[in-house]
């Protein structure tokens, strides 16, 4: 077992303690905050790189892959007046129309609909996580 660190609690010096079950399921494996008009990452944790396909369209690369295709993802994207007075919504969304999600990256597209308007955008402040577990 080299190498390997077996717990059923980890403790923190100050804080109390937590049951390993809480930090091997059900917390976030990666985030990344990225700026999609750069193309460039902000910050993140477990995120190698962004792939910036086309106007809206990229994709996440995981630096550890998670165990299968079906893990979770949180999203968000900041609003940017594109539409004059307009009001309108933005979202952060799976691209799985085009592109298949994989246990290695993470594809999205970047909306902004109104009531005159909606397109595809590069956001230039966007953050996604993915809960699972990790391969």
């Amino acid at each position: 077992m080299a190498g390997k660190i077996v717990a059923d609690q980890l403790e923190h010096s100050t804080a109390g303690s937590v049951d390993t079950q809480f930090v091997v399921s059900g917390i976030s494996k990666g985030y990344c905050h990225f700026d999609q008009t750069a193309p460039s990452i902000t910050t993140s944790l477990n995120a190698r790189s962004l792939t910036d396909s086309v106007t809206g369209y990229g994709k996440v690369n995981w630096t550890n892959s998670m165990s299968n295709a079906n893990y979770s993802t949180t999203t968000g994207n900041r609003s940017f007046n594109a539409i004059g007075s307009s009001e309108y919504v933005t979202g952060l969304l799976d691209d799985l129309n085009n592109v298949a999600r994989t246990a290695g990256s993470w594809s999205f597209i970047s909306v902004y609909a109104g009531t005159s308007a909606a397109a595809e955008f590069d956001s230039n402040t966007a953050i996604c996580s993915a809960i699972g577990d990790l391969a």
